[in-house]
This record gives C-alpha cells, sequence and structure tokens, in this order.
C-alpha cells in the first residue's frame, strides 16, 4: 500500500500519494486571507526562483483583491460601503466587484432563494457578525420571535438591485460575501494559473474551500471529508478520488453558541431566521465552479436535509455528500456513485440519489 501524506483542513482533507522521480515537484507558499491561511502549491518543475516568486505574488494580488471587495471588516469594501448607505443610494462597483455581486445574486437564483448576501442583518442578530462573535465580552442571547420577524423583510432579494455597474440599495438592507468569497478567489486563483501554463497544482483555503488541479499525469489526488462528530486526529469520513475540481464544506460545528442546553449553529435558514436543527451536521458540494460550490454548501445545508436531497437530483454536474442524523442514526446521502468513494466509519448508512 503506498504511504500518503494528509494535508488537514478544517473541513477538508486532502491525502497526496508519496512523488516518485518523475513526479511533479510541488513548491507551496501560504498566505493569510479570508480569516484563514491559504496555501498555493505549485509544480515548479523547470520555473526559474523568479519565475515562481512572480506567480506567487500575482496570485496573492488575485485573494487580496477579491478580500478586499468582500470583507465586511474593511470600511472600503463593497460590502462595508454598501452597508453603510441610506437606502435609495447606488454604489458604482468596479470590474471585479461587479463579477462577484453579479455571480452572489445568481446564485440566489440557483438555490432557490437559500443562498442570499442579504443575510447579513440575520448574521447580527444572532450574533454571528465579526465584532460580536470574535469580541470575548459578547452574551449570547437568541432573539425573541419578534426580532426575527422584523429581520426577515431585510433579506428579500428586490432589497438590492444590479443595473450595468450601479448597485442600488433599497430599504436598510445591507450584504455579507462570506459564503462564497474565499471560494471565488480560489477559483479566480487557479484559473490564473491556468493562463500561465501551470498544470499540476493545490490551491486550499484552510476551513473549508480547496481547489485542485492535477496531481501528476494518470494519478489523482485523494480528497476527504472531515468527520462532523470527530477530532482533529479522526480520519476523514469519506475520501474519493479527485482532480480538476473543486470542493467545499459548511457544517454546524465551525460556529455555533450553547445557550440553556441548546446548540444555536452559524448555519441559518434565510427564510425562518432561525439556525438549522433538523440533524443536518455538514454538506460538501464537488464541481468544476470554486465559488459555487462554496455558496451551494451554505445554502444546502441551509436548506435542511429533506430539501437538500432533493435540489441535488437535479444536478448531475455536482457531486454533494449530506451528512445528518434522524432519529439517532447517522446517515450519508449522495449523488456520487458508491464505488467512486469509502467510507471510514460504519456508524454511518450510506443513502445514494436514485
Amino acid at each position: 500500500m503506498k504511504k500518503k501524506i494528509c494535508c488537514f483542513l478544517a473541513a477538508l482533507f486532502l491525502c497526496v500519494p508519496l512523488a516518485g522521480c518523475n513526479a511533479p515537484q510541488y513548491t507551496g507558499k501560504t498566505f493569510l486571507y479570508f480569516n484563514a491561511p491559504v496555501t498555493v502549491q505549485i509544480d515548479s518543475r523547470n520555473l526559474s526562483k523568479a519565475r515562481l516568486n512572480e506567480i506567487f505574488s500575482d496570485a496573492e494580488q488575485i485573494l487580496a483583491d477579491v478580500h478586499e471587495r468582500t470583507d465586511a471588516k474593511n470600511p472600503n469594501s463593497v460590502a462595508a460601503r454598501f452597508n453603510a448607505l441610506p437606502a435609495g443610494d447606488v454604489l458604482e462597483l468596479d470590474e471585479l466587484s461587479e463579477d462577484i455581486v453579479m455571480k452572489a445574486l445568481s446564485y440566489y437564483e440557483y438555490t432557490r432563494g437559500y443562498f442570499n448576501i442579504l443575510i447579513a442583518p440575520l448574521i447580527d442578530l444572532w450574533g454571528f457578525s465579526p465584532d460580536k462573535y470574535d469580541a470575548e465580552d459578547y452574551e449570547f442571547l437568541p432573539p425573541t420571535a419578534e426580532e426575527i420577524q422584523n429581520v426577515l423583510p431585510l433579506l428579500e432579494k428586490d432589497n438590492v438591485v444590479l443595473e450595468d455597474n450601479l448597485l442600488k440599495k433599497i430599504k436598510n438592507a445591507s450584504i455579507d460575501f462570506g459564503g462564497m468569497a474565499k471560494g471565488y478567489a480560489l477559483q479566480k486563483v487557479r484559473e490564473y494559473l491556468e493562463t500561465q501554463g501551470i498544470i499540476y497544482g493545490i490551491i486550499s483555503g484552510g476551513s473549508s474551500s480547496i481547489e485542485l488541479m492535477k496531481y501528476k499525469q494518470n494519478q489523482s489526488f485523494v480528497l476527504g471529508v472531515k468527520h462532523p462528530r470527530g477530532t482533529a486526529e479522526t480520519p476523514p469520513i469519506i475520501e474519493m478520488n479527485a482532480q480538476n475540481a473543486a470542493a467545499s464544506t459548511s457544517g454546524d460545528y465551525e460556529r455555533f453558541y450553547e445557550y440553556e442546553n441548546e446548540r444555536y449553529s452559524h448555519l441559518l435558514d434565510p427564510f425562518t431566521g432561525r439556525p438549522i436543527n433538523d440533524g443536518t451536521m455538514s454538506v460538501t458540494a464537488i464541481g468544476k465552479d470554486g465559488a459555487l460550490c462554496d455558496a451551494l454548501s451554505t445554502a444546502l445545508c441551509a436548506m435542511g436535509y429533506e430539501k437538500a436531497k432533493t435540489f441535488i437530483k437535479n444536478y448531475d454536474d455536482l457531486t454533494v455528500f449530506i451528512l445528518y442524523t434522524e432519529n439517532g442514526q447517522n446517515y450519508i446521502y449522495t449523488n456520487a456513485p458508491q464505488n467512486s468513494f469509502t467510507v471510514n466509519d460504519d456508524s454511518f448508512r450510506i443513502e445514494t440519489a436514485e
């Protein structure tokens, strides 16, 4: 059996078979964006040190450009400037910002409203905005039903209008790109690397997202999904071969509060205004579009596993793993062929889409 190097991510594992003498020689560099380490590794054969540094510098600039526009804590970001506008005003967008917003709004339609950048007021209401969740002195208290109902009208899609490069604010709406920004940025880095003739590479987003190029000729990476109830030492619950693909995972274990013996996840249903509590533990989406996979993993969690299972039956260009519990039994539901992956926990029953 070949030995493996396993690169641990908070939601995903990447297992890479040890390279032989003819394999790509990976060189990597790590940057800090989106509140996580972002590591770019590429085959450095036939690249001079100067050329390698140039590629890494360009990759970092792409990450910085996306982060600068999407980070609500940055007062110059699209999110912060839009959120500060009075109702009725417009924000002029540059080309990159327009593309980010356009994709975000298209994902709203794609997910039937379960991915929604207008969710920012709800995130803040539940204490998951950075100024609250990261504050040591913040004391969580679940909002009342009345408070939730007062916020929900701000999430309606007509509260933001994109016309050419002008983003118009309706009502007192505010936006949050956290559900897609990292996946979008990693995808942009991958697209750049491809224009530079890079074939073999990995771009990992630390906590939840990854872009896989090729590992080496005739051999794929082994992608693993973190056990949603495991520890840092727990082996991946799911493993499968993957290359030329993006993957993102969202889970109820990433950020949460506990109050009076009840757990409140950061994964919020934009229609009920409440955290998911149906037993959904995590969702992993694998496909060609990294930004979409990032948004979709969030949206499918917000749907709950029953709606999510129905949703993925209509999309054969995506591979999805839904991990959930029902009546004390753990399940893995997927549209992947059963012979294309392995499960490392016998307590989970496998269900496949028909």
